[in-house]
């Protein structure tokens, strides 16, 4: 990617600066005015929870040696409750922040997160062909923080900015510059919900290579933190060091970590008000609460129509890229196929982009009321304001006002995807005429 950057419209790049600014200013005055102090989870104060919850304290007791997953460690640190199963890596890679005192790191984590913000609206302009134009990358960085994920990832101190970089960097080099995208894999494997469907995506659109460069350092990040975990863990109880003993610790706390994460109202695929996911719409309407089982056979399922409509496109040489329609399909099956909350909906970002410099054939082949309706799909799980905790809680929504308002995301993407499934089948044609004439 080019560093040179361009600048057409110096107007609409001053706006977009200003509003850019604005958006973090916001997010950070909301942090320091709704700071939760570590400790039990309050509603009324989340800033920067995520960031304690999530990074910061299990990373302290990572290097302290105790499981983060465990009930002790929820006992003993000031957190809400154990961390369910993240990789281990994504900790070892937030080791520096760690062992800085709370608020210098909390400080520097929220810049970082600002930075790739602007890292990932530079990526997107440069696959849609917009690449190094400031107006460009400064817009999509305004929107992007003013969006609902953007906000409350920077607000709660999420990793999510983290792992949308990387998948983007994964879909965008998996081809030309493997080892670059398999490195990526290693930060977007940190979440099972992300590698899963991402990995069988890249595989049906051939990118074996990054994948299983991928894969080996994935393991090696998972597997050298998870086996000094099993060695701290195994001294700590027997007074000597037993790898078995400690590996089966570290199972029962994840499988208990998982059930304690999977309780929680907001994970509840029937009662959440943040997820995205096709599964989470539709058991909200029927009550059903699916097993781990039934959310991996269900993305199996809907993943099958993206898969064989990437090997389609890969037998004919049919590949846009991160910003065109096959970026499209992977983003949108990734959300749409397993278990995503709201702050996943910057996946959406890409596809958003590529729609609106429409330099890509996919989308040029489209007429402007298709393009306004993809522009109006791709926005809404962005700026879905309605489905948040502050609104729900201040609305006297009825239960099955509350059971639309809560799935309209989900139920939303999971349209974007049938249609885009049938544009691309649509289109295919056309669009290798017009990539050759090109």
């Amino acid at each position: 990617m080019k560093a040179r950057f361009t600048c057409r419209n110096r107007f609409i790049a001053v706006v977009a600066a200003c509003l850019f600014v604005v958006g973090v200013s916001a997010s950070a005055a909301r942090v320091v005015i709704q700071y939760q102090e570590p400790g039990p989870f309050d509603p009324s104060a989340q800033g920067m929870c995520d960031f304690h919850n999530g990074i910061y304290f299990p990373t302290r007791a990572l290097l302290a040696g105790t499981s983060p997953y465990g009930a002790e460690y929820a006992r003993d640190y000031p957190v809400a409750r154990q961390i369910p199963f993240f990789s281990p890596g994504i900790l070892v890679l937030h080791a520096p922040l760690a062992i800085l005192p709370l608020h210098l790191a909390e400080v520097l984590y929220f810049a970082i997160s600002v930075l790739v913000v602007l890292a990932i609206a530079a990526l997107c302009c440069h696959a849609a062909g917009r690449g190094g134009e400031l107006e460009w990358i400064l817009g999509l960085s305004a929107v992007m923080v003013f969006s609902r994920p953007g906000h409350i990832t920077l607000f709660d101190g999420y990793f999510t900015l983290e792992l949308v970089l990387a998948s983007f960097v994964a879909i965008h080099w998996a081809k030309k510059r493997p080892v670059l995208a398999a490195l990526a894999l290693v930060v977007v494997s940190a979440k099972p919900t992300y590698i899963l469907p991402l990995g069988f995506l890249l595989l049906a659109r051939g990118n074996l290579r990054a994948l299983l460069i991928g894969a080996v350092l994935s393991l090696l990040a998972a597997g050298l933190p998870l086996g000094w975990l099993a060695h701290a863990e195994s001294k700590r109880m027997t007074g000597a060091p037993d790898l078995v003993v400690g590996f089966d610790k570290l199972r029962a706390d994840i499988a208990e970590a998982q059930q304690v994460h999977m309780n929680m109202e907001d994970e509840s695929p029937v009662e959440s008000w943040t997820r995205l996911d096709l599964l989470a719409a539709v058991c909200k309407y029927t009550g059903y609460e699916p097993s781990q089982v039934v959310h991996l056979l269900v993305m199996a399922g809907m993943l099958a129509l993206p898969m064989i409509l990437l090997l389609r496109r890969r037998s004919v040489t049919q590949d846009d890229g991160l910003a065109g329609a096959t970026g499209a399909l992977i983003c949108v099956a990734t959300l749409s196929s397993l278990y995503h909350q709201s702050y996943d909906a910057m996946l959406l970002t890409a596809p958003l982009v590529g729609l609106a410099a429409c330099r890509i054939p996919f989308w040029q082949l489209m007429s402007w009321p298709k393009r306004s309706l993809y522009a109006g799909l791709f926005l809404f799980p962005l700026f879905n304001y309605l489905a948040t905790r502050s609104v729900l809680t201040r609305l006297p929504f009825a239960r099955e006002q509350y059971l639309v308002v809560t799935s309209l995301s989900g139920l939303v993407i999971g349209f974007t995807l049938l249609l885009l499934l049938r544009d691309i089948w649509k289109f295919g044609d056309r669009e290798s005429e017009r990539c050759k004439a090109e």
